[in-house]
């Protein structure tokens, strides 16, 4: 017989907090109202005894204006089970979800995330490693599938980060022209062309790009000469923080179309340059790739009908697709996860990079889900403050009292709410879902999740009896 000395069982298994009629007939008739029965099941309301079931995209436009949601708390009160369980759900109900997993447990030598990829689709997840090496994955900025105006950004963005300021007017400039003539001068080998094509067009440009600007060649070159440094220190020798990641052409080994893509950065250090550079260049190919539009029917909309809906003022509407007798054009909805996600939101030019997801999610029908500690570990920009406001779903595990105090504060949670959350129990969160707040939601795992989303096995004893 084998037995499992498992937090995690417990917290299943754990009585109401409102053990009593009394107290649960006191709560009723104050009790916030259900979500609907419409979406993933999460677990129970502790405090009336109602199933909590959450769902953005069913709740859409009922109090709830979008589907952002933050997740922070204590290390071990259940944070990453519940974004797990419920992305899982999620999938059940026909959800695509991408996962941005930077958290590895050492005993599995894997990200947190493997193991339930690998459950659910088949697939191992696409790894990066500095240096590259077998198995590992390489995305091109400079790829085609990334639209021109978008790359223009994003190699500016991937230059800025390494510099760590802006580029001024003429710096931007001379990138923007390089970036073109790399473009024309791999096509005149037939490749497609790389960051170390931007550095060497950088350090040799034209004249007639000169006098088109009004600048000498020697101007024009000064004007890059900097940013091909910072592309060179990069990618362009073997020690290079992006080498094997971003310096070479794509070679994504997965299926974007998946039901669920994790992309494994565990062995990126947190909080360094090529972490942030990465996390950017992912950002930009998901949007331009993976989020483009899509019917649950699996067919573009280009497929689909156009059926007037007002005859006077011409609006219409997608209608039914013919090849795979779908009657109305739905977009596929998808979940974008960030684990650990400090080094996204505190980072104020990947949160303004970012921003675009945030505030133009309910066109995409995209849920993004940001995970963190505490609010004390990012900072508190413009940037970040404008991404906080875009989460209308807060789930806020147990803090000590400092954490809690802080937490209220900055998110506008009225008073009360931070003793209460420093009296939260594992496994346990207070949600507030757009301007309704549920004091007691516990998560429920079946025994199969527990498996596969316990992510503290390092600091568990297993006990096994034969």
């Amino acid at each position: 017989m084998t037995s499992l000395l498992s937090p995690l069982h417990e917290t299943v298994r754990r009585p109401l907090h409102t053990a009593t009629t009394t107290s649960q007939a006191l709560y009723l008739p104050i009790a916030p109202p259900t979500l609907g029965t419409e979406g993933a099941i999460v677990g129970r309301e502790l405090y009336s005894g109602k199933a909590f079931i959450y769902c953005p995209f069913s709740a859409f436009g009922d109090g709830l204006p979008g589907g952002n949601m933050i997740v922070m708390g204590d290390t071990g009160r259940g944070k990453s089970a519940l974004t797990k369980t419920y992305a899982a759900r999620q999938i059940r109900l026909g959800r695509k979800v991408v996962v941005l997993d930077t958290k590895e447990q050492k005993e599995r030598e894997e990200g947190e995330w493997a193991a339930l990829s690998r459950s659910l689709t088949g697939t191992v997840p696409v790894r990066f490693a500095p240096g590259g090496g077998t198995g590992s994955s390489c995305i091109n900025p400079m790829d085609p599938a990334i639209a021109g105006k978008r790359q223009i950004e994003l190699v500016r963005t991937i230059v800025e980060l390494g510099l760590g300021r802006p580029l001024d007017e003429f710096a931007g400039s001379a990138l923007r022209i390089a970036i073109r003539r790399a473009h024309e001068r791999a096509a005149l080998d037939g490749r497609t062309p790389v960051l170390a094509d931007v550095a060497a067009a950088l350090r040799s440009p034209d004249v007639a790009d000169a006098e088109v600007k009004k600048r000498t060649w020697e101007e024009l070159l000064g004007d890059g000469l900097e940013a091909s440094y910072v592309l060179d220190r990069l990618c362009g020798t073997e020690t290079g923080d992006l080498v094997g990641m971003l310096d070479g052409p794509t070679s994504l080994s997965i299926d974007l179309d998946a039901d669920m893509v994790v992309f494994d950065l565990t062995k990126v250090p947190s909080g360094g340059v090529a972490m942030t550079i990465l996390v950017a260049v992912i950002s930009v190919f998901l949007e331009e790739v993976w989020l483009r539009p899509v019917c649950e029917c699996g067919a573009e909309p280009g497929r689909h009908e156009r059926r007037v809906v007002d005859v006077n003022s011409g609006a219409w509407e997608l209608g039914s697709c013919t090849a795979t007798g779908c009657l109305r054009y739905t977009q596929r909805k998808r979940i974008l996860v960030c684990e650990e996600a400090w080094h996204i939101l505190g980072t104020p030019q990947l949160a303004a990079l970012l921003e675009k997801f945030l505030k133009f999610a309910r066109g995409y029908g995209l849920s993004c889900i940001f995970i963190v500690h505490h609010l004390s570990d990012i900072d508190d920009s413009p940037e970040t403050q404008a991404a906080l406001k875009m989460a209308d779903t807060v789930v806020v595990y147990s803090m000590k009292k400092a954490e809690a105090e802080d937490t209220v504060k900055r998110l506008g949670f009225p008073a009360w709410t931070a003793e209460h959350i420093m009296r939260l129990r594992r496994g346990v969160a207070l949600w507030k879902v757009g301007e309704v707040i549920y004091p007691g939601v516990q998560h429920l795992l079946t025994e199969a999740e527990q498996y596969l989303c316990f992510s503290s096995g390092s600091m568990t004893d297993l006990a096994t009896t034969a």
